[in-house]
């Protein structure tokens, strides 16, 4: 009797054990703090693309009636932050204003996508409630936050338009690569974010790029050796803020022994 080759039975089990599978998700849970930060991280982004210099000054009513979206308070708040970074003056009423800024929100939300290559859960025949879990040699999954944001502000005497902004689009984001489940690698906005702010990072590559990024010479974007340490910051400094206060202009100093004319300001 003649058996099957050994190649003719491995070759098939090989295949179904690098069958690539591919899922999408909104969200594990209702809220998570991923979640929530790659939000509040686009819609910071977006907002950061609008220049709301425009109503420096001003008593600036915000509109928020037509805004649905997910965290609105943090939308709200948001541009609180910008119209008051401008020295304009919020108030409750569109009566009591000089401008009124209407927003609203095109899109504000996460999506997930996930990709492996391995075995996927197998479900056993019923009444069995058992499945076999996952085997997953290696999997990619990505977390995505994204923010559309309009408005337009008008004076509420003219009714003519001071800022009309079409949209502002931003995202945020998340990549983790595991090997065997090892969660080995994690990059996107999001941990640059938190390692910024906290000086954490999400997994050991991750801290070892960080830690090198600190101390090895990088290419400065004028193509040449870039310091080190904290000189990085000099080569590679912030972008500067959209929105920044005023500064009041400088006090008259009359010339000494001149007259004085015109009438005196009160």
């Amino acid at each position: 009797m003649t058996g099957f080759p050994s190649w003719q039975i491995a070759a098939p089990l090989f295949c179904v054990l690098l069958t690539g599978c591919a899922t999408m998700k909104e969200s594990d849970t209702s809220r998570t703090g991923v979640e929530q930060l790659l939000i509040s991280t686009a819609t910071d982004k977006a907002l950061a693309k609008v220049d709301f210099r425009p109503v420096a000054g001003a008593r600036v009513f915000l509109e928020s009636k037509y805004l649905d979206c997910t965290d609105k308070n943090y939308v709200i708040v948001a541009v609180h932050q910008r119209i008051l970074a401008t020295g304009a003056t919020l108030v409750d009423k569109p009566e009591d204003a000089d401008v009124v800024l209407e927003l609203t929100s095109g899109a504000v939300g996460t999506d997930r996508t996930e990709w492996f290559i391995g075995v996927p859960q197998i479900p056993l025949p019923p009444p069995s409630p058992i499945s076999i879990p996952r085997l997953a040699l290696f999997s990619r999954t990505r977390l995505i936050g994204t923010a559309k944001l309009s408005m337009v502000a008008y004076d509420t005497k003219t009714k003519r338009p001071i800022m009309n902004v079409a949209s502002a689009l931003a995202r945020s984001d998340l990549k983790k690569f595991d090997v065997l489940g090892t969660n080995s690698v994690q990059s996107g906005s999001l941990p640059e974010e938190l390692y910024t702010a906290t000086g954490e990072a999400e997994s050991l590559a991750a801290g070892v790029r960080h830690r090198l990024a600190k101390t090895l010479p990088l290419p400065s974007r004028d193509g040449k050796t870039a310091p080190t340490g904290a000189n990085m910051a000099a080569v590679y400094p912030p972008p500067p803020p959209t929105t920044a206060a005023l500064a009041p202009p400088p006090p008259i100093q009359p010339n000494a022994g001149a007259a004085t004319t015109g009438p005196a300001l009160h």
